[in-house]
């Protein structure tokens, strides 16, 4: 990769950021492991039969190399202070990667960082950062405030994909839609399937058993509950994440036994909501992220 242009942004779950390459004092002189990740196809035989055959396959967790360098030399040791005492193994990051219009950004552990011997005092400051990314998949960058619904005032039903804030996989960007209809299309426009949050608020008075479908594979989630005016149910298909919420509290024991915490995949993914009663009084918002196999 070209890392002439290429803008790294560190972001520590307390907080704090450190950003490298195009534009700061200190480069990216080398990046690896960014592309496609390993993976591992499970076979099984039988006594009796040729060959073998796919028993699973499975994308295994990523390793990112960063080597990077700061050529001011005056300025050298106050920089080795920052990246030293931003870089700490008890903390969890975020990497957010902006390179030729592609902005992504993956959750990371630090696995390894060390600095080279400098030669001289007019030596470039050079290091490497060693990153392990339990979830493989990049995924688009926060993008907070984009309200799309207000954009498109032909369509009636409030659905705003939002950003969520996580620590390793799950904030995404905003994908909004309204429509007269109780369904709407929602784009994937990553390389594999990606849960969503569904919000459903009973803005206009009460509702009862709320639900939403994927009509393109007959898959829904419907919830017996009564919803007063103002409450605000959640549910959640994300990995490590699933389970339903009524006002913050868990609920997911009133999930309707036929559910099924569905993924969206592919570019069309017909959704529509839906109550046995009053579900004029919902606003339903999702949110939802694409994700990538690589950069």
């Amino acid at each position: 990769m070209e890392t002439a242009y290429l803008l790294l942004t560190f972001v520590r779950n307390d907080g704090r950021q450190l950003q490298m390459g195009c534009g700061c004092p200190i480069k990216v002189a080398k990046i690896s492991g960014i592309e496609s990740p390993d993976y591992s196809v499970h076979t099984a035989s039988s006594a009796v039969e040729p060959g073998s055959y796919v028993a699973g396959k499975k994308v295994e967790e990523r390793e990112i190399s960063v080597t990077f360098g700061v050529d001011d030399w005056q300025n050298r040791e106050l920089y080795r202070a920052q990246i030293v005492s931003f870089f700490n193994p008890t903390k969890s990051y975020t990497l957010r990667l902006n390179w030729c219009y592609k902005q992504v950004q993956i959750g990371c552990e630090l696995q390894g960082f060390k600095f080279s011997e400098i030669e001289s005092m007019w030596g470039i400051l050079e290091g490497k950062l060693d990153l392990l990314c339990p979830y493989p998949y990049w995924s688009d960058l926060d993008n907070f405030g984009k309200n799309i619904a207000a954009i498109t005032a032909q369509w009636a039903w409030p659905v705003s994909f939002a950003a969520l804030k996580s620590t390793h996989h799950e904030a995404g960007k905003i994908y909004g839609f309204k429509t007269f209809k109780n369904e709407v299309n929602l784009p994937n426009k990553g390389d594999v399937p990606t849960g969503i949050v569904i919000q459903f608020t009973a803005a206009r008075g009460a509702v009862k058993n709320p639900k939403i479908t994927k009509l393109s594979t007959g898959e829904y989630l419907r919830v017996i509950v009564d919803m007063q005016k103002g409450d605000i149910l959640t549910i959640d298909t994300n990995k490590g994440r699933k389970g339903v919420r009524l006002n913050g509290e868990v609920i997911s024991r009133k999930l309707d036994k036929l559910s099924t915490y569905f993924s969206i995949d592919g570019s069309d993914n017909i959704i529509q909501y839906d109550a046995d009663e009053n579900y004029t009084n919902l606003d339903v918002y999702l949110y939802y992220q694409s994700k990538y196999l690589g950069v």
